[in-house]
């Protein structure tokens, strides 16, 4: 599989694409090159071994965007993914054009997710507002900020108020939103958020999520 994704994104990129077995062998050679994109094959999602790569590749190439070349289209391996510093969650299931087009994108800088991981990420969203209260307008300036990559210090003097009541304000997004820490919250923010979806120029099969 590495050689048949190897010969397509070569042909279809028009760069250079090398394959290597594992993060490991990939470190081992890490001198020998310059990447501009890393593509990881997860071939068991649910092995905590996926994810660890994941990790190992944010401490080996920070600067590096990381596509998650994933077996199966899921919204919760999607948000994994991405909450590990993936830059691109992308299922081998997807036309290969549109493939292409989610790589030229992570390179210029986006986050891709599937439309369906999206639209369901939304329905979820949906259902969780109905049974708990609405986002306030406080809450949401709190929430974009998170979004934004600010800490709560930075949070609370922009916004005008303690730390604590950002803590507060967080706590209570992340109640709302069902999420388990802020990096999550941020996630279900922008899958919830209509602004937070674009169509591709590839097609409209799939949504990018900038």
């Amino acid at each position: 599989m590495r050689e048949c994704v190897r010969r397509s994104m070569e042909s279809a990129l028009s760069l250079p694409v090398v394959t290597y077995s594992s993060v490991l062998e990939l470190e081992r050679q890490r001198g020998e090159m310059s990447p501009g994109v890393v593509m990881l094959s997860w071939k068991d999602a649910a092995n905590e071994a996926s994810v660890g790569a994941l990790k190992v590749l944010s401490e080996l190439v920070p600067e590096v965007p990381v596509i998650v070349l994933a077996h199966k289209n899921d919204l919760d391996l999607a948000r994994t993914a991405i909450c590990h510093g993936a830059k691109g969650y992308v299922p081998i299931t997807m036309g290969f054009d549109i493939a292409v087009g989610a790589v030229r994108f992570v390179l210029a800088g986006g986050t891709y997710l599937p439309v369906d991981c999206v639209l369901e990420g939304r329905t979820r969203i949906e259902e969780s507002r109905s049974s708990t209260s609405a986002v306030t307008a406080r809450e949401l300036k709190v929430i974009h900020a998170i979004q934004q990559g600010k800490s709560n210090k930075v949070i609370a003097y922009e916004l005008n108020m303690c730390e604590s009541t950002v803590k507060v304000h967080v706590r209570n997004v992340m109640k709302k939103l069902n999420a388990k820490n802020r990096t999550e919250a941020a996630i279900k923010a922008q899958l919830g958020s209509p602004r937070g979806v674009g169509m591709p120029n590839v097609g409209r099969e799939r949504a990018i999520c900038p």
